[in-house]
């Protein structure tokens, strides 16, 4: 397999060309999630300390094609960056990602379906390959 490649379901997965924001108004969940994604072959990952910063970045640089994005954050939370999103109608991918319980996740997802957003799908943290994999698969898909 060439760099940037990962083998699933046998079939080889592209990762390296993929552009990925990710929101998180913690730096060390930042750190993570971009050494996790570089791991899985990405090499195109930027970074948001918070939702007021993404939305400053996304004027700045080329549309990512995936934003995975915190919910629970101060100032701008996940729900706002969201409706933002919904209303710039970003045509990337987006999967929401929280240290919050299941109900908070479902009602992260049905805001993400009514901002008319490409939801893939909500991780609890902490992140892992195993759940993030099957979603990277769809954003190629």
């Amino acid at each position: 397999m060439r760099d940037g490649e990962m083998k699933m379901q046998g079939s080889t997965l592209d990762l390296s060309q993929l552009r990925v924001m990710v929101i998180d108004d913690d730096d060390f969940q930042l750190d993570f999630a971009t050494e996790l994604l570089e791991e899985l072959g990405i090499k195109k990952v930027s970074t948001a300390l918070g939702g007021d910063n993404a939305l400053l970045n996304l004027n700045h640089q080329p549309a990512p094609d995936l934003i995975m994005c915190d919910i629970q954050m101060p100032g701008m939370d996940g729900f706002e960056v969201m409706r933002h999103l919904g209303d710039r109608h970003f045509q990337g991918a987006v999967i929401l990602i929280s240290g919050q319980g299941a109900k908070v996740l479902y009602t992260a997802s049905l805001v993400a379906q009514l901002a008319r957003l490409h939801f893939l799908g909500t991780i609890e943290k902490p992140l892992r390959k195993e759940a993030l994999l099957p979603m990277l698969e769809k954003v190629l898909a």
